[in-house]
């Protein structure tokens, strides 16, 4: 969950840069609301509906399966700070590359195809995409 929200944040902040932090925003008001509810709740929702590695009985018979929430094995600061700064430096890529890209790209008549409204649309599906992946992977 942190992870997902440092990585749809991080472009904001990184975009500012590039607009001398003006305030204008890099996303579509509509798609930046529905991103939490949306894009990226609902594969998590399904997953943890769905995924079933051991049957309720043989979980209230064996207390032993609730150890690694006890001991924070998946859940403590290294975790969290790890899953922070992968967040931050794929944010940054993802706008940086995408912002160098589309200013190069250009039509065959010469006009110039980049623009803010192609840059952070496609910043936010690129996000979008890489955050359920990363659940996708990180699932197994």
């Amino acid at each position: 969950m942190f992870y997902k929200n440092v990585l749809l944040v991080i472009p904001i902040w990184v975009f500012g840069f590039f607009n001398f932090f003006s305030g204008t925003t890099i996303y579509d008001v509509f798609l930046y609301n529905a991103y939490n509810t949306a894009f990226t709740a609902l594969p998590i929702i399904w997953f943890a509906i769905f995924d079933w590695e051991h049957k309720k009985v043989k979980l209230l018979g064996n207390p032993n399966y609730y150890r690694i929430g006890l001991e924070d094995v998946y859940f403590n600061s290294h975790v969290f700070w790890r899953w922070f700064f992968y967040g931050m430096w794929q944010g940054a890529l993802l706008v940086c590359l995408t912002f160098w890209t589309m200013s190069q790209s250009t039509t065959k008549q010469g006009i110039d195809i980049g623009g803010l409204d192609l840059n952070g649309n496609f910043v936010f599906g690129a996000i979008v995409i890489v955050v359920n992946l990363k659940v996708l992977v990180s699932s197994s």
